[in-house]
């Protein structure tokens, strides 16, 4: 087999591999029944750090926003992952903890993402074993599988709403998966009789495994009718002022929750976030390349308030429904200060999930050494997740404190 088909074939992969949810039924890993459900929300360039940094559990975003859930939150203050720089490139390594360009310099630390692994080897509960909101598209990936290929994602509110509540002709789907299916297999069998044991041969080969897995498994899940919803949201006014609107992007995930459709999503800010934001004159890059001029300052700060509102806004649906204790919601960035997109200090808020929450945790001793990096708060959520299993990224170590009784 040469490159030319090769290329032609993993493009035909890719391209079938534009269905709902990623699935990989890897036997070296027992499965696990999850305890929680797990949220993770994200702006991969960061926020204005004063806002979050000063004052710890004192800070800005404590006192506007999370006022209503002081013993349901933790704060981590100077989070950080050792060995990100200061660059884009640490944008889609937010929950993996590991730089893509890194990651066959480490052969012991697996690349996927913290909402893959879970939904990965844990158990099929629901319908969807995960899902990935991206509000207003674009931007860097932060979701990969096992085989580090970026998660599909949801790129607007309408398509989210129509996979998760929007009945279908289910023989029309059941055909077009029976197709997807045969196609694969003859890719396969293409390419086991001109088997030469190339790594691109071996990576179509894991490919097409790991999609026939996921087809079955929405074929199975046919048998079951979803739950309906009518939209309660103007499409158009969500896609073109996506942040004012941003409501009905969370109360999407809370209903998945709320309905059983998933135990498991990433809400990421990315992309066309300032569409129809008449108060904000600055673009995107201004914005986060501020330089502190108080003018750029005062619009970036607008910006996160709508978003971190917005959360705030899906705690509380999460709280007056009795869910919030059963799930575990975690806010964070890859970079931490906005204008310079370095990744020390980064916003760690985590939310709910039957934690021992303690207000805020110190992340640096006092010689400025790392105490609790990135990937232990990750280890930790996969604890209280049920796996006895911690280990993720090379670390299997948890932050005790979120196990102790104050």
């Amino acid at each position: 087999m040469n490159r030319r088909e090769i290329l032609k074939l993993g493009a035909a992969a890719a391209v079938l591999g534009q269905s709902s949810t990623a699935l990989s039924f890897n036997k070296k890993f027992s499965k696990v029944r999850l305890k929680k459900n797990v949220v993770l929300v994200t702006v991969p360039l960061g926020l204005f750090e004063q806002n979050y940094r000063e004052g710890k559990e004192k800070n800005a975003y404590f006192h506007r926003f999370f006022q209503d859930f002081k013993d349901e939150v933790t704060y981590f203050s100077n989070m950080r992952q050792p060995g990100f720089g200061s660059a884009h490139e640490a944008e889609h390594a937010t929950f993996t903890t590991l730089l893509y360009a890194d990651r066959d310099m480490h052969p012991d630390r697996p690349f996927i993402s913290l909402d893959q692994h879970i939904a990965e080897y844990s158990l099929q509960e629901r319908r969807h074993r995960s899902i990935y909101h991206k509000v207003a598209g674009g931007g860097t990936n932060c979701s990969f599988n096992s085989l580090a290929q970026p998660s599909p994602s949801f790129n607007d509110l309408q398509s989210l709403h129509e996979h998760l509540f929007t009945h279908v002709d289910m023989h029309k789907v059941k055909m077009d998966i029976t197709k997807k299916q045969f196609i694969l297999k003859e890719l396969y069998n293409n390419t086991k009789r001109r088997w030469k044991g190339t790594q691109e041969e071996k990576d179509l080969v894991a490919s097409i495994d790991y999609k026939l897995d996921d087809l079955e498994t929405q074929l199975k899940w046919l048998k079951v009718r979803k739950p309906k919803m009518q939209p309660k949201f103007d499409a158009n006014a969500a896609k073109n002022a996506p942040l004012k609107h941003i409501d009905h992007n969370f109360t999407t995930i809370f209903h998945a929750l709320e309905k059983e459709q998933t135990r498991v999503a990433m809400f990421q800010f990315s992309g066309g976030i300032l569409r129809g934001l008449n108060e904000i004159h600055y673009g995107h890059h201004s914005l986060h390349h501020h330089h502190y001029r108080s003018e750029y300052v005062e619009q970036l700060t607008t910006v996160d308030s709508y978003m971190m509102q917005g959360l705030s806004n899906f705690l509380t649906q999460l709280k007056e429904s009795e869910l919030l204790d059963d799930t575990i919601v975690l806010f964070t960035c890859a970079t931490a200060d906005a204008n310079t997109h370095g990744t020390k200090n980064i916003p760690a808020f985590l939310f709910g999930g039957g934690f021992e929450h303690k207000k805020c945790i110190e992340c640096l001793v006092e010689n400025k050494k790392v105490r609790y990096p990135t990937v232990q708060l990750y280890s930790s959520i996969l604890k209280q997740c049920g796996f006895q299993d911690t280990s993720f990224s090379g670390n299997k170590e948890i932050i005790p404190e979120l196990f102790q009784r104050a």
